[in-house]
């Protein structure tokens, strides 16, 4: 039995539990479809318990693999309204919403350097790295993917001195500071440099995934 029901069922009343089952029967059906590469059924199955459930104890995990899917499809307004609408949320769901988002707009900005919003979209992609480094600083793909970032950026506007000796003028106070991440990010990167862009996009800027199920915790 899966960790996240067994927790639920701590706080339901007997008559709560037959719905929480049904809606984790829903739920762990179309996370075996979309791991098993069937993302249309995987996501007839989210948009059912989202219908059937509105307040399901698995929304957020539904919504957030909902937007996996999409981005996967290439539906970036969709997931990444979806994505929007998660990142409040504490722990993993909230953290990789952020990175998710972030890979959207850096995806889009590489696809076309040469688009007026260019550098616009490379540092809104850098804000939502830093917003999952906040919440996980061992997040390991967004520490790679905002050195990325933050280097193409670079290549057009160089950093500025910061005034007075305080922060610069796009460092807000609560976030961590434009920066290079680590010696071991940057040798990580530069070791890659030779890479083609598709290459490039396809092995660092790939959503999170959705969020695994354990086998062994699986069956009822």
């Amino acid at each position: 039995m899966h960790r996240l029901a067994i927790a639920l069922f701590a706080f339901l009343t007997f008559s709560d539990i037959p719905s929480a089952v049904r809606q984790y029967q829903i739920f762990a059906d179309a996370y075996d479809r979309q791991r098993n590469g069937d993302p249309g059924a995987a996501s007839r199955g989210y948009a059912d318990l989202l219908a059937r459930y509105p307040g399901s104890f698995f929304r957020n995990e539904a919504l957030f693999d909902l937007a996996v899917i999409r981005q996967a499809k290439g539906q970036t307004q969709q997931a990444s309204a979806i994505y929007a609408g998660l990142q409040a949320v504490k722990g993993p769901i909230g953290v990789n919403a952020a990175y998710n988002q972030g890979n959207l707009l850096a995806t889009t900005a590489f696809a076309n350097p040469k688009a007026p919003d260019y550098p616009a979209r490379l540092r809104n992609a850098l804000a939502f790295y830093r917003r999952a480094l906040t919440g996980d600083p061992n997040h390991a793909d967004a520490r790679i993917n905002y050195e990325i970032v933050l280097r193409a950026l670079r290549t057009i506007e160089p950093p500025r001195a910061p005034a007075g000796g305080g922060q610069g003028a796009g460092s807000p106070g609560n976030q961590p500071q434009q920066q290079e991440l680590s010696s071991d990010v940057s040798n990580l990167v530069l070791g890659n440099a030779r890479q083609d862009e598709g290459q490039m996009m396809r092995k660092y800027f790939r959503p999170a995934p959705p969020r695994q199920l354990p086998k062994e915790e699986k069956a009822w």
